[in-house]
């Protein structure tokens, strides 16, 4: 009876002096955050169709950065206003685990410690605090919680292999825990890594597999729901409404029943069915249950009429427009439809007209976000360089003795938009105007080299006769160059056994990198990597990656994905003992922390168990034990003197003042004390 006593005791005092606080703040901070689990969703998703496959082509190689995982992410300007009450759930989080080692409140602590290192974006952190509360409590009722966001942090820290694993496992701990919110989740993140990857049937096999395996009618249509988005997303509109439609036949939630209805007549509208549609719209637009989300029936009701005509500056359409921006102002749903409003204006040409709605698409997070974006800045580059090349023109009939700078000037512009095009997935645009950089730049000069080999390079697939005689070209006109040395490999010239081929693809580059091709010089080090990954040359090519990203292109968040891959990969090498300070500061001070000597390696509960007990001390005492060695007012080779009053007991004033910094206790209770009425049990996740 004793030690059940002591743990019941245990427990009342960690929930009512420390854990009740805590999940309270928490809960405030997702409030902040607007973060929203699948089980606590309140709002219908945006869904936007054949969205995935708009993929630009980036300047860097592709790497497993996988867009989605950017939503996961916390944004800083979102975190630093909520930084402090963050802070709070590691400092009491630290305080249960360290001061109540045996109380069950330790595992749901453990979990929120992960979770706010999350939020923080430090991913070791959170990595470690998962794996102990898997370790501790393997059938623990937050066994499934810690297995899938460590999943999260190893995606987050591009681990795609361990994160696959973890996932895994979170569906297997999910099932045998009867956690349906943990799987819609899990199976949502191994959906968009299929997606993105192209492999569609492995996105929807497992929400298929589920169905199977469960009888909760009300489960199996959120998971039917998801099929049916996932459909509508890559464009397959007929089974999407197919399976919006089975979703309607289970017991959907109010939420999973609009979402349902809503993009099964959206799917219905594509196949062009637009009447149709139209009545299952204002059908839903009736349904006053559904009055709070008015705002999603008007933005498919635009996407509606842009189906009806061809003309973008339609009156009834744009008279619609207006309507919804008035009265739905900043919802993300409507910035979807002007995503795809200006995607259209873009495929007819109109730039400018396009580049105005990717800059309002722009505004809130939306699934669209990163691409229109992406659109947005490419146009606004395009929009820039053309103004220089109308400028040179001018310049070219007023002042004719510059003509040669001049038309330097004008060529280097050519070449950016054709670099432009060639990331706008438009390559005969991309052609035309390397051919016309090619043109108007001397023979002599090597930069005419440059935009004949980016020409010949674009041409290799599509045209390879054509591409080799320019690569012989190249390769004979300026053998010097670096363009010269690429042209020969492409032509199979470079077969000497001589030839060191990690320290050529080095060599390669560098110069790629000395005249900003950063594109190229990216292939050229990644290759070194993949190809000769225990070569001297490889750790150097990771080096010089990162440098590349945080020197020339101020990519710090690029810089440090290579950065982590050279000390991940090649710990013990010289550039990784170069860089790991700079890197272990750089992480610590975009999570705002100070860093002394090493910040991933400190015990991090140690310092947090430290800071939360310095909570517990009134001011004067935390006074006296930072000033302590302030208060010493002995020193070498000084003899104080003895003054009458001030030591009625004998001693030296120094004795005095360090007697009364050990007297001095004044422990109160902090903010931690806060009371509520009756403990409730233990909270499932």
């Amino acid at each position: 009876m004793g030690t059940v006593g002591c743990t019941w005791y245990d427990n009342q005092t960690t929930f009512f002096n420390t854990y009740y606080n805590m999940n309270r703040i928490r809960r405030e901070v997702l409030n902040d955050f607007e973060y929203q689990d699948e089980n606590n969703r309140k709002r219908p998703r945006v869904l936007v169709p054949a969205i995935d496959s708009l993929g630009l082509k980036s300047e860097a190689p592709k790497n497993t950065t996988y867009q989605f995982l950017k939503a996961l992410a916390i944004d800083r300007s979102k975190l630093a206003p909520m930084s402090q009450k963050v802070d709070s759930i590691l400092i009491k989080g630290s305080k249960v685990v360290g001061l109540h080692p045996k109380s069950e409140y330790v595992q749901p602590s453990l979990y929120l410690m992960a979770e706010a290192y999350f939020f923080r974006s430090e991913w070791v952190p959170s990595q470690q605090k998962c794996l102990e509360l898997i370790e501790r409590y393997q059938d623990g009722d937050y066994s499934p919680d810690a297995h899938l966001l460590l999943a999260k942090v190893y995606l987050m820290q591009r681990k795609i292999s361990q994160g696959k694993q973890a996932l895994s496992k979170a569906v297997d701990v999910a099932w045998y825990k009867d956690r349906y919110d943990i799987l819609s989740e899990a199976y949502r993140i191994q959906a968009e890594i299929s997606i993105e990857d192209g492999e569609i049937d492995k996105a929807v096999n497992p929400y298929k597999q589920a169905l199977v395996m469960t009888d909760d009618s009300e489960q199996r249509s959120r998971w039917l729901v998801d099929i049916g988005s996932i459909y509508y997303r890559i464009g397959n509109y007929k089974l999407a409404e197919k399976n919006f439609a089975e979703a309607l036949d289970e017991a959907p939630d109010a939420l999973a029943e609009f979402e349902s209805k809503l993009y099964m007549a959206a799917s219905v509208a594509r196949q062009d069915r637009v009447d149709e549609a139209s009545a299952m719209f204002a059908e839903l637009e009736d349904n006053k249950i559904f009055t709070e989300w008015a705002s999603f029936i008007q933005a498919e009701r635009i996407a509606l009429d842009r189906l009806r005509t061809d003309n973008p500056n339609d009156k009834t359409l744009l008279a619609r427009e207006k309507f919804a921006d008035t009265s739905f102002v900043g919802r993300p749903e409507l910035m979807a439809q002007s995503f795809q409003k200006g995607m259209s204006l873009y495929k007819r040409g109109d730039y400018q007209e396009a580049m105005k709605y990717f800059a309002k698409a722009k505004l809130v997070r939306t699934p669209v976000y990163d691409v229109a974006n992406k659109y947005f800045t490419l146009l606004k580059q395009w929009d820039e360089e053309q103004r220089k090349v109308l400028q040179a023109d001018l310049f070219l009939r007023i002042d004719t003795t510059r003509k040669d700078s001049i038309l330097r000037m004008r060529a280097s512009s050519m070449y950016a938009i054709g670099r432009i095009h060639e990331q706008l997935d438009a390559p005969d645009s991309a052609l035309t105007y390397y051919q016309g950089a090619y043109e108007i730049t001397p023979t002599e000069s090597e930069l005419a080299g440059r935009y004949l080999y980016s020409r010949a390079r674009m041409l290799r697939e599509r045209d390879p006769e054509v591409a080799d005689s320019l690569f012989e070209y190249i390769a004979d006109t300026w053998p010097r160059s670096e363009y010269a040395k690429e042209a020969s490999v492409n032509l199979g010239y470079t077969t000497d056994a001589t030839i060191d081929d990690a320290s050529e693809l080095y060599k390669s580059g560098t110069s790629f990198r000395q005249i900003r091709d950063y594109s190229y010089a990216s292939q050229q080090y990644m290759a070194i990597v993949q190809k000769f990954p225990s070569s001297d040359y490889a750790p150097k090519a990771l080096y010089a990656m990162g440098w590349m990203f945080e020197r020339d292109r101020q990519m710090n968040d690029s810089a440090l994905h290579y950065y982590g891959q050279l000390l991940e990969k090649y710990p013990r090498s010289t550039y990784a003992k170069e860089i790991r300070p700079s890197v272990e500061y750089a992480l610590a001070k975009i999570n705002g922390v100070e860093v002394n000597d090493s910040t991933l390696l400190k015990n991090l509960d140690d310092d947090l168990l430290k800071r939360a007990k310095q909570g517990e001390q009134d001011v004067l005492q935390q006074l006296m034990d930072r000033n302590r060695d302030a208060l010493q007012v002995s020193g070498p080779n000084m003899n104080l003197p003895s003054i009458p009053g001030i030591t009625p007991n004998g001693g030296s004033v120094n004795d005095l003042l360090q007697g009364q910094i050990r007297d001095a206790t004044g422990k109160v209770m902090g903010s931690d004390s806060t009371k509520v009425p009756v403990p409730p049990p233990l909270p499932k996740p």
